[in-house]
């Protein structure tokens, strides 16, 4: 089975993010090919706290890079 490209899902580019304090998670969007672009101060509200955020992308072009296509 093939897997599709981001453009025949008609997408050029998607977004995820996490709170720096949770590895596991910022090790997963790295590993399916996920760029972290930068980090927001106190954005995630977590048990009360203001929590810090990586958010990451990836593009069209690098998802079918990764693909070989």
């Amino acid at each position: 089975m093939k897997t599709p490209t981001l453009g025949e899902l008609q997408l050029h580019r998607i977004e995820a993010g996490c709170s720096v304090d949770n590895i596991a998670s910022s090790k997963v969007l790295e590993k399916v090919g996920m760029t972290r672009e930068g980090m927001k101060r106190k954005k995630l509200p977590i048990r009360g706290e203001w929590k810090d955020n990586y958010f990451y992308a990836i593009l069209e072009d690098d998802f079918n890079n990764r693909l070989g296509t």
